[in-house]
């Protein structure tokens, strides 16, 4: 059992996430509320009732209180609302994981204003938010919490949030289940009936054109012709109700002679054992703004090769954990996945280097570690 650092004082936090979806955003809430229960803190999820949240929720057994505004803007009803039950829970401070919830939240520090207030930014954005309405809503958080140190130059230029409110704390990954020693390849490749002697290269994500996915097919025959018994795997699964670029990406396959080579498969919860299976992640986004999945295949030991697009140069430094390649470059892609497929003793050095950077600098405890600090200073 690892030591973790308990909050100095004791605190009632809420966290407060308002989506009806389930992705990183607000996989990250419930696993903030689960570190916090660990840490023996008060803490209350307020989410809309019915969602995936609510049952994630339930199923760690946290705390939970429903609430979902009307309204984007101007729902005086759900912040009042909010702010009775802030103050029957006794809630000194609310963490806010989504920016369109921001409004809502602030509004219900007119009903009881003792709460203090903590955005944890999870999304880059370069729109200018400096107008009057943006302005006086940011003057009431506490604290703003920035996953990497580009997110919060963002957050300089773009907003007049004065900067030593601005903190800068990475998410993390436990990597005591993200540990290569716990897995074996062969099993994980059974499970998911992949080929036991082909080299796999993989990526895992939502399949959308941003994530890259099709250059990372057209990367591929110039991999063939020094690697002919390579395998592309693909998993993930599309955007509900945008569904199309699967089928996209099959016919891709097709027209590039390369279907052989190639498979899909749906999106796991198995992420560790499917980086397992494995020989060579690759993350070919346009624009990440952090690259979770990152750290949780350089902790599982991988060989890694990313696109230098958003907070990914903060997670990895080409050349000594990974290797780096432009957005968009089919041929850097290829050109990178052929040398770690043909250079052992660089894929070794490479992944050696990623579990170590992944233990020092994004073990979720660390990470949290910082959060609690930041928290516990206000």
């Amino acid at each position: 059992m690892k030591n973790i650092m308990s909050f100095s004082r004791n605190h009632n936090l809420a966290i407060i996430c308002f989506s009806s979806s389930f992705g990183g955003l607000e996989l990250t809430a419930i696993q903030l509320a689960v570190e916090f229960k660990k840490r023996d803190a008060e803490c209350t999820l307020i989410v809309p009732a019915s969602t995936p949240l609510a049952s994630q929720a339930e199923k760690h057994g946290l705390r939970v209180e429903f609430l979902k505004p009307k309204m984007k803007y101007g729902d005086f009803l759900t912040s009042i609302r909010l702010a009775r039950l802030m103050k029957a829970r006794g809630i000194d401070i609310a963490m806010v994981m989504q920016s369109k919830d921001i409004n809502v939240v602030v509004a219900s520090k007119l009903f009881h204003p003792w709460t203090k207030l903590v955005f944890y930014q999870q999304m880059q954005s370069q729109i200018s938010k400096r107008d009057v309405l943006h302005t006086w809503m940011y003057s009431k958080l506490s604290l703003w919490i920035s996953l990497t140190n580009r997110m919060k130059q963002e957050v300089l230029e773009n907003t007049k949030m004065p900067e030593q409110l601005i903190r800068v704390v990475p998410l993390g990954r436990d990597t005591r289940v993200f540990n290569p020693r716990l897995y074996s390849q062969r099993r994980a490749r059974k499970g998911y009936k992949l080929s036991a002697s082909q080299p796999l290269v993989g990526v895992l994500g939502r399949l959308d054109p941003q994530k890259g996915q099709e250059e990372f097919l057209r990367s591929l025959p110039s991999v063939l012709e020094r690697r002919p018994d390579v395998c592309y795997v693909i998993a993930g699964d599309e955007t509900q109700g945008e569904e199309g670029y699967r089928a996209y990406l099959v016919d891709l396959a097709r027209e590039l002679g390369v279907s052989d080579h190639v498979r899909f498969l749906p999106f796991t919860e198995n992420v560790a054992e499917f980086l397992a299976a494995i020989d060579v992640f690759v993350l070919p986004s346009y624009s990440e703004t952090f690259g979770l999945v990152l750290i949780e295949a350089m902790a599982m030991q991988k060989p890694v090769v990313a696109t230098s697009a958003g907070g990914v140069p903060e997670i990895v430094e080409n050349g000594w954990d990974g290797i780096l390649v432009p957005p968009r470059d089919e041929k850097a892609l290829a050109t990178a996945i052929t040398l770690l497929l043909k250079n052992t003793t660089l894929r070794v050095s490479l992944s050696r280097h990623a579990r170590e950077g992944a233990q020092k600098r994004f073990d979720a405890s660390r990470c949290v570690d910082q959060l609690v600090l930041s928290l516990d200073s206000l």
